[in-house]
Formats: C-alpha cells, structure tokens, sequence
C-alpha cells in the first residue's frame, strides 16, 4: 500500500476514535435536564397561601351599639319582684371567658328605671366605647316600684343589695370583684346609691351622688358608716355633683363637708343648671367616664 492510502486509513481512524471520546465524555451533562423549577412549583402549591389564611382567622365584632333588657328578679324581701332594664355592651356574649364591671343606676322619685335611658345614658355608653373612652361595662338600672315610700321602712335597699346584686353576678357575664362594682344615682336615686354605698363599702367601689339631698338622717349616719369600715375596707370612690341652681344645693354642700370633716377623699363639682332632666342628660358623659375610671377594666 502506498504513502498516501495509509494517511488515508489512519486519518481516518482517528476522527472514529475523537467522535467517540467526545460521545462519552459528554453523556455527564446530560444530567442537569431535571426540570427543577417544576418540582418547585410543585412543592409551593400545597403549602396554605396568604388568602387561605385571611379567610381562616375569625373577624372582630364588629357591633357598634349595645342591648337593652327587661327582666324580673324574684323579691322575697318586697313579696314580689323588681324589674331591671340591664344594658350590656356591643359584642357582649354571657358564655364568654370575659368579665365586666357592673354600674349600678338608680333613678328619681316618681320616676322608673327608663329614666337613665331616656336620658341618654345607654346612648352615651355606645358612643364612648365606640370611641374607646370608656371600657365596656354592664349597666343595671333596677325599677323602684314604691319610689314614694318611706325609705327608713322600705325593703328595697335590702332588696338590691340581698337579692339584685348576686342574681345579676349569676346571671350575666359580671365581675364578682368589689373592684368591679359602683353604685350611682339622680335625686332619690343618688340617696339610695350613697346610703347603700356607704353602709356596704365591701360591695362597691364607687358611689355617684348626682343632685342628691340624702335621706333624712343619713348625713349623721355617714360619720358612723365611715368609722365603722374596716381596715382592710378601702373607702368607696365618691362623686358629686348637682345644678348651681338646684334647690337642694344646701343639703349637699352639707353632705361635702362632712366629708372634708371627716377626711374623705372624693370629688365634688357644680355645673350650671338646676333639678331637671336637661341637667342630668348634659352629664351623662362626665358620669360614664368617672365610673369607668374607677372601675377595673373588662377580666378575661
């Protein structure tokens, strides 16, 4: 065979021999072809996303007014009942772990436990949680039937006090804590709220006395009532307040200095008005703000 056959053949058999090597070492690379993003992919879509989330959690209360009430609570002490037109807070549920602090408001002579919501009380309770002046509370506002007896001989303070008080602490969401309660109340009312107040400090922390002449011999019995009250009894909270020109003015400015007298704090303020309706509506949000401040905020 000549020269130029044999370059021929071995040209030839080394272009085999280069394919081949090539052809193997490139069988490696062909390995990264695993579509990986497609098993991302994958792995994302069973994972819960944001929107899954949001419609999973539970959405806020969103009730901006409270209920109002009518019950009876059964009186052995008044041989019948007593009605109670009870306001609880928007969002309120008696099943829930939540506990509130409880107002009690008493109305005027003559009058009925309407009063305090015609006034505006209930209206202004909406308004001042709504607004997150005042923390939701319970507003009990019982109905003295026999608002123009004698209220030395009459058993309707017992009756709140005996019977009204642990029925509401039993049924409805209430805080049983002394802490947790206040008493208050307009004219006859605001007698009955100090009267009470003051003679059963360990029940209550606050007393409203709002345009309130006293009982007749309860400014005497305030000195004992005060003395009387243990150590370990924290003085109740005490409010005052009344028209410049209300014509009991003179019996509770009595009332205030026997309490400087005796060295009890509390507050005292008059505003311009009288004995009236218009007087007590002008207020009822000065009187929510005091008793929630006095108050414990809603346990639970």
């Amino acid at each position: 065979m000549d020269f130029p056959a044999c370059k021929t053949i071995l040209m030839t058999c080394l272009a085999i021999l280069i394919t081949a090597s090539l052809a193997a070492c490139s069988t490696p690379l062909l390995t990264p072809a695993i579509p990986t993003p497609t098993l991302t992919a994958t792995v994302t879509s069973i994972l819960p996303t944001p929107t899954q989330t949001a419609t999973a959690t539970p959405q806020g209360c969103q009730e901006q007014k409270g209920t109002i009430s009518v019950t009876s609570v059964p009186s052995k002490l008044l041989k019948g009942s007593i009605e109670l037109r009870v306001y609880t807070p928007p969002c309120y549920a008696d099943i829930s772990p939540t506990r509130y602090s409880v107002l009690y408001m008493l109305h005027g002579q003559t009058y009925d436990d309407q009063q305090w919501q015609l006034l505006g009380l209930t209206d202004a309770a909406d308004n001042l949680i709504a607004t997150k002046q005042i923390a939701p509370l319970i507003i009990v506002m019982p109905n003295e039937a026999a608002s123009m007896s004698d209220a030395n001989t009459s058993a309707f303070g017992d009756a709140l006090v005996n019977e009204v008080i642990p029925w509401v602490d039993q049924h409805y969401a209430a805080c049983e804590e002394r802490t947790c309660r206040a008493i208050g109340g307009l004219s006859r009312g605001g007698n009955w709220a100090v009267h009470l107040g003051l003679s059963h400090p360990e029940l209550f922390a606050a007393i409203g006395a709002h345009s309130t002449p006293l009982f007749y011999g309860d400014l005497t019995l305030t000195g004992m009532w005060i003395k009387k009250m243990s150590a370990t009894t924290p003085l109740p909270m005490i409010y005052i307040d009344f028209g410049k020109s209300d014509e009991d003015k003179g019996n509770m400015l009595q009332f205030e200095k026997e309490l400087n007298d005796l060295g009890v704090a509390h507050q005292m303020i008059q505003f311009t008005g009288d004995h009236d309706a218009e007087y007590w509506s002008a207020h009822v949000d000065d009187y929510l703000r005091w008793y929630s401040a006095s108050l414990a905020a809603p346990q639970g």
